[in-house]
């Protein structure tokens, strides 16, 4: 396997126009980069020396097991399918978690209180941390992952209530700065059927948004070994993808045709 080195994620990441003082989102699926010499603290120190003291590192610890009646203890509870580095960076002693049960960020630099101290039922509604970040003028990195991994698309399918989700309440024990306190939280859940007789799992794209960023130069892509890193700002991918979701909010969901009546054509049926 080839190697992956800090001086060629600090050099890809000055290319991308990553800078010191920039916010910075980090979705991650490092091994598709190869071998990282130093192991996922290679990343870490790359993206920190980047950044510098005046910036801010975030990484998604999404973990949805308080679906299931599991307690949430933002110091304990390990993001789940985000990737090892996302739970790398929660690991770290100085990282800070927000107190979303379910869609929890880890935090680490000089927003990290702010943004942690951002409690709201849902993960992106106003007031959220999520929100902030666009605010703050964060930028979006993906290390290896794919587009489809992008948090922020939820802020948009949110903001513009698309009809493929629905909102649904999660009631649990949370472990606040005050204490283990009963919570609740708010999901924005996708719908199992779109009609009594039919089982929809909507499977989403976002390679139109990503196209249509790239083709204005918004949303730039350097090839590092078997995989790529991507950048963009935040509220570029907002603006865009919400561009879409306006005109369709239908459009990016591949398994589902909108008819001239206004009824549903299924494209793809999943298997029972």
């Amino acid at each position: 396997m080839l190697e992956v080195t800090k001086a060629q994620v600090v050099k890809l990441l000055a290319d991308l126009g990553i800078q010191s003082g920039d916010g910075l989102l980090v979705h991650s699926a490092v091994q598709f980069l190869g071998r990282p010499a130093g192991g996922l603290q290679m990343y870490l120190d790359a993206l920190l020396e980047t950044v510098g003291e005046a910036g801010t590192l975030v990484v998604p610890a999404f973990n949805f097991d308080f679906t299931r009646g599991a307690p949430y203890d933002p110091a304990k509870t390990p993001s789940r399918d985000m990737g090892a580095f996302s739970e790398f960076v929660r690991n770290q002693p100085q990282a800070r978690r927000t107190l979303h049960p379910m869609q929890s960020i880890a935090i680490l630099g000089r927003h990290a209180e702010e943004l942690a101290n951002r409690d709201t039922p849902s993960a992106f509604g106003p007031g959220s941390a999520f929100e902030r970040m666009l605010e703050l003028d964060f930028k979006l990195l993906l290390l290896g992952a794919d587009a489809r991994a992008i948090s922020m698309f939820h802020y948009c399918e949110q903001r513009c209530n698309v009809p493929y989700r629905y909102w649904k309440e999660f009631t649990g024990p949370v472990r606040t700065p005050a204490g283990w306190q009963e919570r609740t939280y708010l999901l924005y859940v996708r719908y199992q059927t779109i009609r009594r007789e039919a089982l929809l799992q909507p499977e989403l794209t976002l390679d139109p948004v990503v196209e249509w960023m790239r083709a204005r130069r918004q949303w730039q892509t350097l090839p590092l070994n078997y995989g790529s890193l991507s950048a963009c700002r935040l509220q570029d991918f907002v603006a865009a993808t919400e561009r879409f979701l306006v005109q369709d909010p239908w459009s990016l969901v591949t398994n589902v045709q909108v008819l001239p009546d206004g009824s549903y054509e299924i494209l793809q049926q999943p298997e029972v």
